[in-house]
Protein backbone atom coordinates (compact mmCIF):
# COMPACT_ATOMS: atom_id res chain seq x y z
CA UNK A 1 0.00 0.00 0.00
CA UNK A 2 2.87 2.53 1.01
CA UNK A 3 4.00 1.58 -2.82
CA UNK A 4 1.03 3.12 -4.15
CA UNK A 5 1.01 6.03 -2.08
CA UNK A 6 4.44 6.93 -2.76
CA UNK A 7 3.92 6.50 -6.62
CA UNK A 8 0.67 8.72 -6.76
CA UNK A 9 2.95 11.43 -4.76
CA UNK A 10 5.40 10.76 -7.29
CA UNK A 11 3.02 11.36 -9.91
CA UNK A 12 1.45 14.12 -8.41
CA UNK A 13 5.08 15.84 -8.62
CA UNK A 14 5.88 15.29 -11.98
CA UNK A 15 2.79 16.61 -13.00
CA UNK A 16 2.99 19.31 -10.89
CA UNK A 17 6.55 20.17 -12.39
CA UNK A 18 5.22 19.65 -16.17
CA UNK A 19 2.38 21.92 -15.29
CA UNK A 20 4.73 24.60 -13.99
CA UNK A 21 6.99 24.42 -17.18
CA UNK A 22 3.98 24.50 -19.58
CA UNK A 23 2.60 27.51 -17.44
CA UNK A 24 5.98 29.35 -18.22
CA UNK A 25 6.30 28.13 -21.46
CA UNK A 26 2.74 29.44 -22.88
CA UNK A 27 4.19 32.99 -20.67
CA UNK A 28 6.76 33.52 -22.74
CA UNK A 29 5.01 32.41 -25.80
CA UNK A 30 2.28 34.94 -25.03
CA UNK A 31 4.28 38.03 -24.63
CA UNK A 32 6.03 37.22 -28.23
CA UNK A 33 2.49 37.36 -30.04
CA UNK A 34 1.89 40.71 -31.40
CA UNK A 35 -1.48 42.24 -30.05
CA UNK A 36 -4.67 41.37 -31.87
CA UNK A 37 -5.30 44.96 -33.31
CA UNK A 38 -3.01 47.69 -34.48
CA UNK A 39 -3.00 50.73 -32.12
CA UNK A 40 -2.38 53.35 -34.69
CA UNK A 41 -5.29 52.16 -36.37
CA UNK A 42 -7.49 52.02 -33.57
CA UNK A 43 -6.46 55.28 -32.35
CA UNK A 44 -7.13 57.09 -36.10
CA UNK A 45 -10.82 55.36 -35.63
CA UNK A 46 -11.61 57.31 -32.79
CA UNK A 47 -10.67 60.29 -34.00
CA UNK A 48 -12.58 60.19 -37.20
CA UNK A 49 -15.10 58.56 -35.18
CA UNK A 50 -15.11 61.43 -33.10
CA UNK A 51 -14.95 64.29 -35.64
CA UNK A 52 -18.15 63.33 -37.69
CA UNK A 53 -20.21 63.02 -34.29
CA UNK A 54 -18.70 67.10 -33.82
CA UNK A 55 -19.95 67.61 -37.73
CA UNK A 56 -23.47 66.17 -36.87
CA UNK A 57 -23.24 68.17 -33.54
CA UNK A 58 -22.89 71.39 -35.29
CA UNK A 59 -25.04 70.63 -37.99
CA UNK A 60 -27.68 69.89 -35.54
CA UNK A 61 -27.57 72.65 -33.69
CA UNK A 62 -25.86 75.69 -36.04
CA UNK A 63 -26.37 74.60 -39.65
CA UNK A 64 -29.36 75.50 -41.48
CA UNK A 65 -32.43 73.19 -41.04
CA UNK A 66 -30.98 72.37 -37.56
CA UNK A 67 -32.43 73.62 -34.01
CA UNK A 68 -32.19 77.36 -34.57
CA UNK A 69 -33.57 77.71 -37.55
CA UNK A 70 -36.62 75.43 -36.27
CA UNK A 71 -37.07 77.57 -33.20
CA UNK A 72 -37.08 80.83 -35.69
CA UNK A 73 -39.83 79.32 -38.29
CA UNK A 74 -41.81 77.99 -35.28
CA UNK A 75 -42.03 81.64 -33.47
CA UNK A 76 -42.48 82.90 -37.88
CA UNK A 77 -45.24 80.70 -37.63
CA UNK A 78 -46.79 81.64 -34.45
CA UNK A 79 -46.67 85.58 -35.45
CA UNK A 80 -48.58 84.56 -38.58
CA UNK A 81 -51.26 82.89 -37.10
CA UNK A 82 -51.63 86.06 -34.78
CA UNK A 83 -51.58 87.98 -37.58
CA UNK A 84 -54.42 85.77 -39.84
CA UNK A 85 -56.44 85.89 -36.33
CA UNK A 86 -56.56 89.80 -36.66
CA UNK A 87 -57.07 89.79 -40.04
CA UNK A 88 -60.08 87.33 -39.69
CA UNK A 89 -61.58 89.22 -36.92
CA UNK A 90 -61.40 92.08 -39.55
CA UNK A 91 -62.73 90.42 -42.73
CA UNK A 92 -65.65 89.12 -40.55
CA UNK A 93 -66.28 92.67 -39.47
CA UNK A 94 -66.02 94.33 -43.21
CA UNK A 95 -68.22 91.45 -44.14
CA UNK A 96 -70.71 92.30 -41.62
CA UNK A 97 -71.12 96.05 -42.92
CA UNK A 98 -71.53 94.83 -46.65
CA UNK A 99 -73.66 92.25 -45.51
CA UNK A 100 -75.61 94.94 -43.81
CA UNK A 101 -75.60 97.65 -47.08
CA UNK A 102 -76.17 95.19 -49.19
CA UNK A 103 -79.25 94.25 -47.03
CA UNK A 104 -81.39 97.55 -46.86
CA UNK A 105 -81.82 100.89 -47.13
CA UNK A 106 -81.50 102.04 -43.91
CA UNK A 107 -77.76 101.22 -43.43
CA UNK A 108 -76.90 103.32 -46.63
CA UNK A 109 -79.17 106.10 -44.75
CA UNK A 110 -77.26 105.89 -42.15
CA UNK A 111 -73.72 106.04 -43.75
CA UNK A 112 -74.43 108.77 -45.87
CA UNK A 113 -75.90 111.12 -43.04
CA UNK A 114 -72.44 109.99 -40.89
CA UNK A 115 -69.87 110.13 -43.70
CA UNK A 116 -71.33 112.59 -46.02
CA UNK A 117 -73.32 114.67 -43.69
CA UNK A 118 -76.37 114.66 -46.22
CA UNK A 119 -79.95 115.05 -44.71
CA UNK A 120 -83.54 114.10 -47.10
CA UNK A 121 -85.66 116.75 -48.33
CA UNK A 122 -88.25 117.38 -45.66
CA UNK A 123 -85.67 117.39 -42.91
CA UNK A 124 -84.50 120.57 -41.41
CA UNK A 125 -80.48 121.11 -39.65
CA UNK A 126 -79.41 122.84 -37.23
CA UNK A 127 -75.86 122.94 -36.67
CA UNK A 128 -74.80 123.84 -33.42
CA UNK A 129 -71.54 125.45 -32.55
CA UNK A 130 -69.90 125.74 -28.69
CA UNK A 131 -68.96 129.04 -28.03
CA UNK A 132 -65.28 130.05 -27.77
CA UNK A 133 -63.15 130.59 -24.70
CA UNK A 134 -62.63 128.81 -21.55
CA UNK A 135 -64.93 126.12 -21.97
CA UNK A 136 -62.57 123.50 -22.98
CA UNK A 137 -61.37 121.06 -20.73
CA UNK A 138 -57.99 122.07 -19.01
CA UNK A 139 -55.86 119.13 -20.69
CA UNK A 140 -57.14 120.20 -24.38
CA UNK A 141 -56.44 123.59 -23.39
CA UNK A 142 -52.69 122.09 -22.76
CA UNK A 143 -52.51 119.78 -25.54
CA UNK A 144 -53.67 122.96 -28.00
CA UNK A 145 -51.08 125.39 -26.40
CA UNK A 146 -48.04 123.09 -26.56
CA UNK A 147 -48.95 121.53 -30.42
CA UNK A 148 -48.07 124.60 -32.21
CA UNK A 149 -44.33 124.80 -30.32
CA UNK A 150 -41.13 123.23 -31.73
CA UNK A 151 -39.27 123.80 -27.88
CA UNK A 152 -41.90 122.70 -25.30
CA UNK A 153 -42.82 126.34 -24.06
CA UNK A 154 -46.26 127.55 -23.87
CA UNK A 155 -47.14 129.78 -27.12
CA UNK A 156 -49.79 132.05 -26.03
Amino acid sequence: MQDWRRDMSTMRAEIGSRLARLSTDLAGARQDRPPRYNRRMYRAVIIVLVLVLAALQYRLWVADGGWAEVHRLSEMKQELAEANERNQVRNDALQAEVDDLKSGESATEGRARSDMGMIRRDEEFFLTIAPPGPTQPKSQDRQQGNAGSDDGSDAQ
